[in-house]
């Protein structure tokens, strides 16, 4: 009685771990998916120790990248070509001055809330060799997220 126990309990065993198998293989990593490192941030033009965003989003290798700020109230956009910078754990990042952040807020026209400008920091990665595994588009894909500015008066200035 005891064998078919055993018997049964290494076929369920064997079921079980086939089934962990998928149509790549076991094993197979899946590639990286990219990711800001925050979906909010916020910049306080009061505090003067402070004078640099830095934004960090994971690297999917086999892409090229955009960045560009953009807002909810009209369709003005201004590309960032700042330096990127590669660090530990396949993790990039750009340092964004806040003048430009206060260029883009007066460029855009953008009204405060409560004393508070809305905008928005895009990233976007574009593969560049369809035939490596990639988790983007084959048009690109966008990762964003929203830039909370306080500190400015109603004119913009500091």
């Amino acid at each position: 009685m005891k064998k078919y126990i055993i018997l049964f309990a290494a076929a369920v065993m064997g079921l079980s771990l086939t089934s962990c198998v998928d149509e790549d293989g076991a094993g197979v990593p899946i590639p990286p998916k990219m990711l800001l490192q925050s979906t909010e941030y916020n910049v306080d033009f009061s505090d003067a120790e402070q004078t640099l965003l830095t934004l960090r989003w994971i690297d999917v290798k086999n892409a090229t990248y955009s960045v560009f700020f953009s807002n909810n109230e009209n369709e003005t956009t201004m590309p960032l070509n700042n330096t990127v910078t590669a660090g530990e754990l396949n993790v990039l990042s750009m340092d964004i001055p806040y003048s430009q952040i206060k260029s883009y807020i007066e460029t855009a026209a953008i009204e405060p809330v409560e004393g508070i400008y809305t905008i928005l920091i895009n990233v976007t990665g574009t593969p560049v060799d369809m035939n490596q595994p990639t988790s983007l588009e084959p048009t690109g894909s966008n990762v964003q997220a929203t830039i909370l500015v306080s500190g400015l008066d109603d004119e913009g200035e500091e």
